[in-house]
């Protein structure tokens, strides 16, 4: 759709609407064409601001805290705002100011609110809008958000508008970036200075217009354009070399079109390596430090930190972090820099988790690491059972701090009993770690289902540790292939809005040759949500297993950037889909990682050894396999596995072949 549409409205984003309010500037109201006066009052104007953005009904405590430090009588004072702003937007017939009990909203149909246009536009991706539409978007911004609104002794909004300035100055620039890439030239150069002049020490721009001079040959104006810019960045104290080395490039290749903020590389993130941000904001939920004495109640803080990630996960218009990757700086003294350069993240959620006595206390912090800034931090202090409750709260906060007023994704089914939900967490962490753990972890997923019979999570994973018993630790197919598909359809009618309940149906009915309906589970999956690595992973795999080894790769690519840090599986499937394209060099590099080397991985390595001629080595590597698994046959891989292209099996078995290992 080619249109910037409100989540209110429902309408494009040009003016003339009965009821405009301007945020992207200083605070401006029109009702039909005409300018009304802004109330007098600050605190009227950040209440307008604030319930226009606010994508849920606030109490009226919350609008207190927020606008008024300790006043005399902040209901009085609230009430009297409220006055003042029901006599700017409301109409006949139609209040705007909406009270349902002790909350309050501002209904926006019909209106425009420019920053609401712009926020929408960019959870869609401004790379689907025309550029006549991204202009228009653009064209919305007459200054900072909010520009010259401060309140004394309001901490809390001045937190809040901190937060909201920083976002849309973040869009503004998402935009000006899209039309420099994608306007001809002359029209091009306009939004590139009004991009340079937004954000001088993002090096993106810069090297933009360096490659847009070194195009024309204009060498002597991109050196001067240099110089003074490494000058401006050495006074802040910033790296240059970045953007040097980003102008010999571009004297080399004069043509090469501007540098996108979306990274395009096809093999593995490495530790060591910044990876570049994505181009909506990035998150990743550090594992949550557990306060309690006792021992047992570290899963909770685990199973808190998960189902936050969860919760994130499920909004298109945010990047999140796997589970996996955020869990290997689980106990380590982190420096919230590094993190983000290591996981290619802007923003940071860390907290605490304390549970006695049948209540928990949760602090949680977001952090813009990039500029080392506390963007919001809050305390919770409810009862055990108002916990999902809590991750709610908490996951909306996020959600408005970063991306502002969308419309939230249908909520996933929470538990009934909290004693399956800890038993869940605890088996989350055993179930793929080895056949021993694997067990331990079936007792309890069948105890969890026990105690709670229509808990989605609880049959998801009890049919995921089936298929694995069969496929991977040597337990029998019948009955555990029929239990496994049993339970992950149980598990879907159960919450069809879980990602995860829909990529094991996907995994397990592929391997039951239904192909059509596992096609259906796995789309479900991302449109629930867009950022669950494990299915963008195990798509791969599927698609190698299909014939389509290009598919594979970029989806590969995908899990690996949402998952960096992942489980030994995910570099299997990668190996895998470089074998299938005949790169055996990258296979090998691959499969001799240290994540996947000495698992079931070998096979491929072997195969990949074989097709490069280095027969003594693929022999040595097919011998060690089959010391850890003494029943594999070739004819046995072929026969278990989802193969729909006869032509890629063949091209396995003979790699299988050529190293030795038995038919």
């Amino acid at each position: 759709m080619d249109t910037a549409m409100e989540s209110t409205g429902r309408r494009p984003i040009e003016a003339g609407r009965p009821l405009e309010i301007r945020l992207l500037g200083p605070l401006a109201i029109r009702r039909n064409g005409t300018a009304l006066p802004p109330p007098a009052s600050r605190k009227a104007r950040a209440l307008l601001a604030y319930l226009a953005l606010s994508p849920h009904p606030a109490t009226r405590g919350q609008l207190c805290d927020l606008l008024w430090d300790l006043p005399n009588d902040p209901r009085g004072e609230l009430r009297w705002c409220l006055s003042k702003i029901r006599s700017l937007v409301d109409e006949p017939g139609l209040r705007r100011v909406r009270a349902h009990g002790d909350t309050l909203s501002l209904d926006l149909a019909g209106c425009l609110v420019d920053a609401v246009a712009v926020a929408e536009a960019a959870q869609q991706g401004f790379d689907t809008f025309s550029p006549e539409r991204l202009k228009a978007l653009a064209g919305l911004f007459a200054g900072d958000f909010l520009a010259g609104l401060e309140i004394d002794r309001s901490p809390v909004f001045e937190a809040w508008l901190v937060a909201q300035r920083r976002r849309f100055r973040d869009h503004h620039a998402g935009l000006l970036e899209h039309l420099t890439r994608r306007l001809p030239d002359d029209e091009a150069k306009i939004y590139l200075d009004r991009w340079l002049q937004l954000t001088p020490f993002d090096p993106l721009p810069h090297e933009a217009l360096l490659n847009a001079l070194a195009a024309e040959n204009r060498i002597r104006e991109a050196e001067e354009h240099l110089s003074a810019t490494a000058r401006l960045f050495e006074a802040e104290g910033l790296d240059f070399s970045p953007m040097r080395a980003a102008w010999q490039s571009a004297r080399v290749r004069p043509a090469a079109p501007p540098p996108s903020r979306v990274a395009d590389a096809t093999g593995t993130p490495t530790p060591t390596a910044p990876l570049p941000l994505p181009a909506k904001p990035s998150i990743a939920v550090l594992p949550f430090l557990s306060m309690s004495d006792d021992p047992e109640h570290e899963s909770f803080a685990d199973g808190l930190t998960e189902d936050l990630i969860t919760d994130l996960s499920r909004n298109a218009g945010l990047f999140v972090i796997a589970r996996y990757s955020v869990f290997a700086y689980k106990g380590k003294s982190v420096d919230v820099r590094q993190v983000s350069q290591e996981l290619g993240v802007r923003y940071l959620l860390e907290g605490s988790a304390r549970r006695a006595a049948g209540r928990v206390r949760i602090n949680a912090q977001l952090i813009d690491a990039a500029a080392g800034e506390h963007l919001w931090a809050e305390r919770f202090d409810r009862t055990l059972e108002d916990i999902f409750a809590v991750q709610d709260e908490v996951a909306a906060r996020i959600v408005e701090a970063l991306v502002g007023r969308l419309t939230a994704p249908v909520p996933r089914k929470r538990p009934q009993n909290l004693e399956a939900h800890d038993l869940c967490v605890r088996a989350r962490l055993l179930t793929e770690e080895s056949p021993q753990t694997a067990r331990e972890a079936y007792l309890l997923l069948k105890r969890a289902v026990e105690l709670d019979p229509s808990y989605a999570e609880a049959h998801a994973l009890l049919a995921y540790n089936r298929w694995l018993a069969w496929t991977h630790f040597g337990e029998p197919e019948d009955p555990n292939r029929t239990l496994a598909i049993e339970l992950a359809q149980k598990a879907v009618v159960h919450d069809p809005n879980d990602a995860g309940s829909f990529y094991f149906l996907g995994t397990i009915l592929a391997y039951d040759r239904r192909w059509a309906e596992s096609d259906a589970a796995f789309a479900r999956a991302l449109e629930i949500d867009p950022n669950h690595a494990d299915t963008w992973a195990a798509l791969s795999d599927m698609s190698v297993l299909s014939g389509r080894i290009p598919e594979s790769l970029e989806q590969i690519r995908k899990a690996l950037r949402l998952n960096p840090y992942p489980a030994c599986w995910y570099f299997c499937h990668l190996g895998q889909a470089q074998y299938a394209a005949r790169d055996y060099e990258a296979a090998v590099a691959t499969l001799r990682r240290e994540e996947t080397y000495r698992t079931n991985s070998r096979k491929f390595l072997a195969a990949s050894l074989a097709q490069l001629g280095r027969r003594d080595e693929a022999g040595r590597e097919a011998e060690m396999f089959l010391v850890s698994h003494p029943h594999f046959t070739i004819g046995h891989w072929r026969s278990s596995q989802p193969l729909r292209d006869t032509a890629v099996g063949e091209h396995f078995v003979d790699g299988f072949r050529k190293a030795g290992l038995p038919e």
